[in-house]
Parts: C-alpha cells; structure tokens; sequence
C-alpha cells in the first residue's frame, strides 16, 4: 500500500515537467535531437540539485544575519538564492554538456537543450517536495513552479543559441555577452517570481501572466526562426 502511493506521488510529481519537455521537443521541427544526448541533460538537470542544495544552504547561513530586516532577508532568500544559485549552476552545467557538441547545429537546439536541464531539475525537486508535502503540492507546483523552470529554461536556451550563432560567425565579443544574458536574464526573472510569490502574491499574478506571454511569444518565434548555425 505504501509502496502504491509513493509511485502515485512520483508520477503525479513527474507528468507534468515531462509533459512540456514533450511540447519543446515537437517544436524542433527541422532536425530533432538524439534521444541519449537529450536524456543525459536531462540526468544532469537532476544531478544539478546536489551543488544546488550545498550552495543554497551555506547561502542560508550568510542571509540568517539579516532577520531583523525582512524586506532584506526575503530579498536575499528568495530572489538572490534561487535565482542566482540555482540558474548558475543549470546554466553552467548547460554549457559545459553542449556548448562544443557537434549535434547544436541549429539555433533551436539550445532551447530544447535548456528546457532538458531545466525540466530535469524542476523534476526532482518536486519529488522531493511532492513526497514530504503530498498530492496537494504537486497540484500547485504543476501550476506554478513547473512552467516557471519550463520558461527560464527557455529564455536561458534562445540566449544560448544566440550566442553560438554570433560565435559562428566570428563575434566573439557579442556571443560573450550573450552567455552572460544566458545566465543573467533567467537569473532575475526567477529571482523576481520567487520573490513575488512569496512577498507580493497580487503582483505576483500579473507577473506570472506576463512571463507566460513573453515567454510563449518567444518560444514560438523561436521555433519559427530555427535555421543552421
């Protein structure tokens, strides 16, 4: 009986980042990736949660000085920690996997290389938060959680294609610049939803409104501009 329910959360907890991994991978219309390199992102996103818990719990330690402050001490814990932490450990663990791979040879690969990273991460760690917290979490990390990893992973890999596109053809200086937004523009953005979340949850709504529709927008011209590099 245990053991039933147990699988049952962990399904629940991994439908939905395998279900929109499914709906980026459909857009690489032109030349879809190999199964085992897409999989093997995906396994690093999951490893990632180990460097990822380290850095945010001696993170924990440094923002325990600042409790007499709470605008200050929510500012560190929930937009710094997670948005910088988290995003620069996907981010490096992306660049490191693909960024010399033979097969990212069109400019929406690094999208659905991201979204691999990203949805691996975002997969694990609502496991872990599904199987102490139950049914109820994965219901709200499916709304909200889950797509928010899905876009950063997003706009992270269209800043990663731009980058090697500009790279290709000998901008050293802009493909720099754009691995830096690479990490940078995912790192506020998920530092801000986190932050809204949890200090502003009005606000937080608009934001995640406009997220979704830049994000979506984005997306699909994407898909729709793909073209070798």
């Amino acid at each position: 009986m245990l053991i039933h329910s147990v699988s049952f959360l962990v399904g629940a907890a991994l439908v939905p980042p395998l279900v929109l991994i499914w709906v980026v991978y459909r857009l690489d219309k032109l030349e879809r990736e190999p199964a085992g390199l897409l999989w093997s992102l995906f396994f690093r996103g999951v490893l990632a949660m180990v460097p990822i818990l380290v850095l945010e719990l001696l993170a924990d330690q440094f923002i325990d000085f600042f409790p007499w402050r709470p605008l200050v001490y929510l500012f560190l814990a929930y937009f710094v920690i997670p948005g910088f932490i988290e995003e620069g450990i996907k981010y490096r663990v992306l660049v490191r996997r693909v960024w010399n791979e033979p097969q990212f040879n069109y400019l929406f690969d690094g999208v659905v290389y991201a979204v691999f990273v990203s949805l691996g991460f975002a997969a694990v760690e609502n496991v872990l938060y599904v199987l102490t917290s139950g049914f109820s979490t994965a219901v709200v990390r499916a709304i909200f959680s889950i797509p928010g990893h899905a876009m950063f992973g997003i706009v992270m890999g269209i800043c990663l294609s731009r980058a090697k596109w500009a790279q290709s053809r000998g901008q050293r200086e802009q493909a720099q610049a754009m691995l830096r937004r690479a990490w940078l523009l995912p790192a506020v953005l998920h530092g801000a939803y986190d932050f809204l979340l949890v200090g502003f949850g009005s606000l937080f709504y608009v934001y995640f409104l406009l997220l979704v529709i830049y994000v979506a927008a984005a997306l699909r011209r994407a898909a729709r501009e793909d073209a070798p590099l």
